[in-house]
């Protein structure tokens, strides 16, 4: 079974798909692959938070980039109480992110770690979250913010590691418009 198929029919079943363990125990009962549990996850809550996600205007959405996204070697933004300012230097994929943001009016927040979303979220109250970070860091937040009643969006980091991460630009701005 491919990722896709498996979440259409996890959707199909009306499986309880609230948290990841719920979606793995599920994915075995049926006898389909659990190595990438983490990216279907990921591509489930996509899909259920779609339609409450796209009705929120994006000047009321925040989106959250995770701060390894900086290129260390250049950066130049500055920390403060809500996250990260980037100075938009272009020495990375940030720049461009916070660009098409800026455009169509998101809050934007660039953030050390899922503790600070929460802190982020509650202060500014946005009415969708959008997430760009490994799969950890992700789940907790989707996790947290569905709790909340907060419609998500998220798209993971291509390559992981903390620093200097790497992520699919076109794919972030193509979710973005949603």
């Amino acid at each position: 079974m491919t990722i896709d198929s498996s979440v259409k029919r996890l959707i199909e079943l009306g499986i309880d798909l609230g948290t990841k363990d719920a979606v793995k125990s599920t994915l075995e009962a049926l006898g389909a692959e659990t190595d990438y549990i983490d990216e279907i996850y990921i591509s489930l809550k996509n899909h259920l938070n779609q339609r409450a996600f796209a009705a929120v205007p994006t000047n009321q959405r925040a989106l959250f980039i995770s701060h390894c996204l900086r290129n260390l070697d250049v950066c130049k933004a500055e920390m403060t109480e809500n996250g990260y300012v980037c100075k938009r230097c272009g020495g990375c994929d940030i720049d461009r992110i916070v660009g098409e943001a800026e455009k169509l009016g998101y809050m934007i927040f660039i953030v050390p770690g899922g503790s600070m979303v929460f802190k982020i979220a509650e202060k500014f109250r946005p009415k969708a979250c959008f997430g760009i970070a490994c799969y950890f860091e992700l789940e907790e937040a989707i996790t947290k913010l569905a709790i909340a009643r907060i419609p998500t969006r998220a798209v993971p980091l291509s390559k992981t590691g903390c620093i200097n991460t790497k992520v699919d630009v076109e794919r972030v701005i193509k979710a973005l418009r949603i």
